[in-house]
């Protein structure tokens, strides 16, 4: 008898694994997810219907959109505040010309969002890419510029669906409270493009980030030994796919650091 217990606890709560972490599919779609929904018609020429229903079957489902209502093809889009596990019927209606018609149903469950984003640093620390540029402000007065550091990320999407191509997300790199420095020079690798800081990438392979960061401070022999010294922090936010779905926001990782530095040679002392 507790085998048997112990099955049934299995089974049910594989059933329930099964609905939290389903793909988004035309059947157990993700909020905010948009799917495509189609029939063959009987004959070219009759008229169709598409509605979705709640589980009266009467009233018209709030929060979704049916694209194309009159067509045999349309995509419904399923509103990003529907709530998991609810169900909601896709109903069509085929209607010939002598005004004899006839009715299918697809029952659809709402699902959470399987898909989720993680962003690693190439490196957790960074020399500057060059040596440092040394020069006279005054013959009394040494100056150092520290230059360019190139800080690099990838992003990689887990969990989605194969029937979208492509996803997006917002970046943001953070210095803390240190000054000075230029990151508008930043990059993509060829499977994406970046504008005012969202990536948009066309396939659903990983995407490189790059950017080049400029420490515009002027240095001298009153600064401390690691004035030069910076932490750059990536952090993504607003991970969706071409579809619609959302990052889940809850498996994935969303932030990670390089750490930029040189060796904190202090000054040169003499008797």
């Amino acid at each position: 008898m507790k085998k048997l217990i112990f099955l049934f606890a299995a089974v049910l709560l594989t059933a329930i694994s099964a609905n939290v972490f389903a793909q988004s599919t035309g059947e157990t779609p993700a909020p905010g997810a948009t799917h495509e929904y189609s029939i063959t018609p009987g004959n070219v020429a009759n008229t169709i219907a598409w509605t979705v229903l709640e589980d009266d079957l009467t009233t018209v489902a709030a929060g979704v959109t049916v694209a194309s209502a009159s067509s045999a093809t349309t995509d419904i889009t399923w509103g990003a505040g529907l709530t998991v596990g609810d169900w909601y019927y896709v109903q069509v209606v085929e209607t010939d010309g002598g005004g004899c018609s006839n009715t299918k149903v697809l029952p659809v469950q709402i699902t959470a969002s399987p898909f989720y984003l993680e962003i690693i640093a190439a490196n957790a620390t960074q020399c500057y890419d060059g040596a440092v540029v040394v020069s006279l402000a005054d013959p009394s007065t040494v100056n150092y510029d520290h230059g360019n550091a190139t800080i690099e990320f990838t992003v990689t999407p887990y969990d989605f669906s194969t029937s979208y191509t492509g996803y997006s997300f917002d970046i943001d790199l953070d210095f803390g409270a240190f000054t000075g420095l230029d990151a508008s020079n930043v990059s993509v690798s060829a499977n994406a493009s970046i504008a005012g800081g969202t990536v948009t990438v066309t396939d659903n392979a990983a995407v490189t980030i790059t950017y080049v960061v400029d420490n515009t401070n002027t240095y001298d022999n009153s600064s401390a030994v690691d004035a030069q010294d910076y932490t750059g922090t990536a952090t993504i936010s607003n991970g969706e796919t071409s579809n619609g779905v959302a990052d889940n926001g809850a498996d994935g990782t969303y932030v990670d650091a390089t750490d930029v530095g040189r060796p904190n040679t202090s000054g040169i002392s003499t008797n």
